[in-house]
């Protein structure tokens, strides 16, 4: 067992004394990520024997829960690292080629980046971006958005669609590559530490044999795929999860105040808090389930897909809620931009628009469950 969510609960307390002003400069939290690298959390995930500390996915989702309630834009970009390299474990005990990978993110301290906020979609799919076939390189051309830690990122991930086959290419290369352009756009509501700006990539030349190619034109059904996704869709709420736990924690410590509900009836106080219970327990309660039910690697790929995608609709559903409960048991004093309460009730809003996001989430859980329910008629019928 690793001590990584003791490592994310320390990093926390010290990170929330700049999360506001993180916040209102909307900047890239450099100091966090060089904590974050000098304590280990970057290397958290790479097998011990490869120089990290072989933290586990139930380990670091709890961490990533941790981390969020001191700084929710650094965790969540960091979450854009740390699903990449859990996945790149997995692969490496099953036998992959990623190890040489691993050990240089735990001897260098590298970010990889990832912009597969695009990848995410129920059916057939292809990304605009190509990547050309020039003799042992490929020559890659796009435009990519919502790429979270842009600015502190060493190797960007991409997805493109290979020119002639029209096949599905992952492609990872150095943000330091020529034809690489970081475009700063990121200006938002909420989450705005993250620097999730775009990338544009015109000519960038880089090797064909790193290239990942994904077989079929339904990137979500393919194990290679559904094993990034799993890491995704599991740490990804819990990130929202740690918003929810601090907004709870931060209306209960202040009940008897506030601007418009120091003299509220304790009976409605009582109502509100149930309220926010119940919410809380829903979000916390499907997100351990859902790792309980995915916490090893391998299985039907449309199968790990449709619960991530389910457990990330319910938990951060349940956690809007846990934070719409606790502003309204903070009364107006939640309303001021002096008060946490209101930086967290703006960075939840980021929730809606991680993909698989509504109607397509509950589009890719109904596909997976017919499917299931005709596969049980057709046992059945042949039967």
């Amino acid at each position: 067992m690793s001590d990584v969510v003791k490592i994310a609960e320390m990093l926390a307390e010290e990170f929330r004394e700049r999360a506001a002003q993180i916040d209102a400069e909307g900047r890239f939290p450099t100091e966090n990520y060089d904590r974050m690298r000098e304590v280990g959390y970057l290397k958290a995930l790479v097998p011990e024997e490869l120089g990290g500390l072989g933290a586990t996915i139930d380990e670091m989702a709890r961490a990533q829960q941790a981390l969020a309630r001191g700084c929710a834009s650094t965790a969540l970009a960091v979450n854009m690292h740390q699903f990449q390299i859990g996945a790149a474990a997995d692969a490496y005990r099953a036998g992959g080629p990623t190890g040489p990978a691993l050990k240089k993110v735990a001897e260098d301290g590298i970010v990889l980046g990832s912009t597969s906020a695009e990848f995410i979609v129920a059916g057939e799919w292809t990304t605009p971006t190509t990547a050309e076939l020039d003799g042992d390189d490929y020559i890659v051309n796009g435009r990519k958005f919502f790429c979270s830690q842009a600015d502190g990122m060493d190797v960007v991930r991409v997805n493109a669609t290979e020119v002639g086959s029209g096949d599905l290419l992952v492609i990872a290369f150095p943000v330091t590559t020529p034809g690489v352009q970081i475009i700063p756009t990121w200006d938002t509501t909420g989450m705005r530490g993250t620097s999730s700006h775009d990338v544009v990539l015109e000519n960038v030349r880089v090797p064909a044999a790193g290239a990942v190619r994904l077989p079929g034109n339904v990137p979500i059904h393919t194990p290679q795929a559904a094993g990034v996704i799993r890491w995704f869709l599991l740490l990804m709420p819990s990130v929202y999860l740690g918003l929810a736990e601090e907004a709870r924690s931060l209306a209960l410590s202040k009940l008897g105040g506030g601007r418009n509900s120091a003299f509220r009836a304790a009976e409605l106080t009582d109502v509100m808090i149930g309220e926010m219970e119940a919410a809380w327990m829903t979000a916390l309660s499907v997100r351990d389930a859902t790792l309980a039910k995915l916490t090893e690697p391998g299985g039907e790929p449309g199968q790990i897909v449709a619960a991530g995608s389910l457990c990330k609709q319910l938990v951060t559903s349940a956690a809007q809620t846990v934070v719409d409960k606790a502003v309204a048991l903070s009364g107006g004093s939640a309303f001021f931009r002096r008060s946490p309460m209101e930086r967290i009730a703006r960075d939840m809003q980021a929730a809606k628009f991680h993909p698989p996001a509504a109607p397509v989430s509950f589009q890719i859980i109904g596909a997976e469950t017919r499917a299931i329910v005709e596969s049980v008629k057709e046992k059945t019928l042949v039967g």
